[in-house]
C-alpha cells in the first residue's frame, strides 16, 4: 500500500522552536529528520555517520579542534561517525538531516 505523502511545508509548521525535530520520512533503518536551526547546538559524536541538506538559510558544522564549514542551501555534507562536531546557524535555518533511527549523541 503507498505511504502517505508529507509536506515539508506542514512539517515545518509543526516545529515550535529550534532543536525541536520531526520525522518526515523512513528508510529502513534511516530517518530524514527535518529540524530548524538557530543558535549553536552542543558538541556531540554519533556511532553512525549523518548527513545535512540545507533547505533554508545558512548553517555551520564546527569539528571540535578543527574547522568549521558553512553550508548554503542547497549544500549537503556528511558528518563521519565518531567526529565531535556541533551544528548552528546564526540566523533562522531549515535543514533536512538522515540519520539511523534511534541515533542519538554521545
Amino acid at each position: 500500500m503507498p505511504q502517505k505523502i508529507i509536506s515539508i511545508e506542514n512539517a515545518k509548521a509543526r516545529l515550535p522552536r529550534p532543536w525541536i525535530h520531526t520525522v518526515v520520512g523512513q528508510v529502513d533503518d534511516y530517518c530524514a529528520y527535518l529540524c530548524r536551526f538557530q543558535g549553536a547546538y552542543q558538541f556531540h559524536r554519533h556511532v553512525k555517520d549523518e548527513m545535512y541538506l540545507v533547505l533554508e538559510g545558512e548553517i555551520f558544522i564546527e569539528y571540535q579542534g578543527g574547522p568549521t564549514l558553512r553550508l548554503e542551501e542547497g549544500d549537503t555534507l556528511v558528518v563521519k561517525a565518531g567526529e565531535v562536531h556541533r551544528s548552528g546557524a546564526e540566523h533562522y535555518a531549515l535543514v533536512l538531516m538522515f540519520k539511523a533511527r534511534d541515533l542519538f549523541a554521545e
